[in-house]
């Protein structure tokens, strides 16, 4: 990758706490104190947090059993060009097709390669019972739009990339079956302002997991 040169550094992650919001399956985090500097000279910390609690990548082993684990992706998956597509307003559980990325992407063009995140609007809905139920979600023809793009990773400001009552996840099973890692509960694409920029969305060197929370920038 050629040199980056950027003069903004946006922070596009949810902060981690004990009373981040997750779906009733997945478990609140916990930082459980360890070690004290009264009896062992420093302090430290054990936490415990679902590998996909807050602003997370999806490793294709999410859904697909014979998909690559977190460790078996390179670092340079999350280290890439990304594109913006801003494509407000979506009303409650609305499907996002490949009519609406077409236009959300105008006339800009797309490199092989290059990372998209998609901007619902949703994120203002979080804290509430609908950022979990009624998210607006990618169909799967939307994402196989995105893979035929050839996008290296694919962000969204939702907490779940397909539509809340899609028990086969089309969105999910298409990305993840063509090796594309998915970024969810994204957070501040506003504060990007700008359509293109450089995306760092690190993951954890997690042996074997299906994800990993990260702390996702955009330089800009």
């Amino acid at each position: 990758m050629a040199s980056i040169a950027y003069t903004r550094v946006v922070d596009l992650s949810q902060e981690i706490t004990p009373d981040l919001q997750v779906f009733p399956a997945y478990p609140k985090p916990a930082f459980l104190p360890w070690t004290t500097r009264e009896a062992h000279g420093f302090a430290a910390e054990a936490l415990f947090l679902i590998s996909h609690a807050g602003t997370h990548i999806d490793a294709p082993l999410h859904y697909r059993p014979e998909g690559h684990a977190l460790h078996e992706l390179r670092p340079s998956r999350f280290v890439a060009r990304a594109q913006l597509l801003d494509l407000r307003p979506q009303k409650p559980r609305a499907r996002i097709r490949p009519r609406a990325l077409r236009r959300a992407l105008g006339r800009r063009r797309l490199a092989r390669g290059d990372a998209i995140l998609l901007r619902t609007g949703w994120e203002r809905m979080r804290g509430r019972d609908a950022y979990l139920d009624s998210n607006p979600g990618l169909t799967g023809e939307g994402a196989a739009l995105l893979v035929r793009w050839g996008a290296s990773l694919v962000g969204v400001d939702t907490a779940n990339l397909d539509l809340p009552d899609a028990t086969d996840f089309p969105g999910h099973h298409t990305l993840l079956a063509a090796d594309v890692p998915i970024l969810e509960n994204l957070s501040n694409l506003g504060a990007i302002r700008a359509d293109t920029f450089t995306l760092v969305a690190l993951p954890l060197r997690l042996r074997g997991a299906t994800g990993s929370p990260v702390r996702a920038v955009a330089l800009v």
